[in-house]
């Protein structure tokens, strides 16, 4: 069977070549950014998304980065160990400009049309050398044709969490939904399954910290991802007390989940457990009613609790 040639990103996305000197495309890279872009999108959209809207930063007289097409389809730089992979996050209307802190930004209106595919799509572009700057004008032809004829599809992920590559344990950190995403996805599966670990639970709305732990039992458990499911799925409490006060709406609004200790599948419950302790205690996550300004889920029973074999 021969090999089928690679889908052009541009015929998927079927917009007729005749209105694309209308757009640009920008590629926006980890360089001016804190974070890889690809965790800010997940962890941080708010800011990724000034980031990408940036027309000059404050300070900067005369350095302007324009979008110069009434729209402007955004993509993401996926990592830094394959830099012609990109992320598409969707298609954006140009607004006016404002100003923010400083920095002179374009009002972006996402395009619904291109909604379904953003944070799915990872489409293939290697830039040429020559032009610096991240957005390209489509009314040039050179920059037209650049795209329309190899920018390709490498893959369509089932969701927008599966499209990102598992970014290791030390550097996990989940909304609710991208949580409910990642139990389902396999490669995600295979990670979160393969360790027993301690972990984190932030109420980002008043920074109150939950710390759990996960370890399976004569090995009928697979460690962190059986735990976690429990909290993807029902009331999201995980059958904790404190947590089951909570609506499982608020969960899903406010609640992020990430990684602070991993161990390997032979560790014992009870060295994890007392881990676990140490955790809480650090973070101060325990309830105690007595406390002046109590700021923890979890219970003063969780941290009595034996560390049994």
């Amino acid at each position: 069977m021969s090999e089928q040639p690679p889908i052009k990103f541009f015929e998927l996305l079927g917009i007729p070549k005749d209105e694309l000197s209308r757009y640009s495309v920008r590629l926006n890279s980890n360089r001016g950014f804190s974070i890889p872009v690809i965790e800010a999108y997940y962890q941080e959209p708010e800011k990724l998304m000034q980031h990408i809207s940036k027309r000059r930063w404050a300070g900067d007289g005369k350095s302007a980065k324009n979008i110069n097409g009434e729209r402007v389809i955004q993509f993401i730089q996926l990592d830094d160990g394959h830099r012609d992979l990109w992320l598409f996050i969707g298609v954006f209307v140009r607004g006016d400009l404002y100003s923010s802190g400083g920095d002179e930004l374009y009002r972006l209106d996402p395009d619904p049309r291109f909604t379904p595919l953003a944070a799915r799509l990872v489409a293939r572009y290697r830039r040429k050398r020559g032009y610096m700057g991240i957005d390209f004008d489509l009314s040039k032809a050179t920059h037209l044709e650049g795209f329309t004829e190899t920018m390709t599809v490498v893959r369509i992920a089932d969701s927008p969490v599966s499209a990102m590559p598992f970014p290791g344990y030390d550097r996990v950190r989940l909304s609710h939904a991208q949580l409910r995403a990642a139990v389902r996805d396999e490669s995600w599966r295979a990670a979160l399954g393969s360790i027993q670990a301690v972990y984190l639970q932030t109420d980002t709305r008043n920074g109150w910290h939950y710390v759990g732990s996960a370890y399976s039992r004569h090995g009928g458990d697979r460690g962190l991802l059986s735990r976690w499911s429990e909290y993807a799925c029902g009331d999201h409490s995980g059958g904790n007390k404190r947590l089951r006060e909570l609506s499982p709406e608020y969960i899903e609004q406010n609640f992020q989940y990430s990684i602070l200790e991993i161990f390997d599948m032979h560790a014992t419950a009870k060295d994890i457990i007392h881990r676990e302790h140490w955790w809480m205690d650090t973070l101060g996550s325990v309830y105690y009613p007595d406390s002046r300004s109590p700021h923890g889920y979890n219970s003063v029973p969780e941290r009595e609790r034996e560390e049994v074999d």
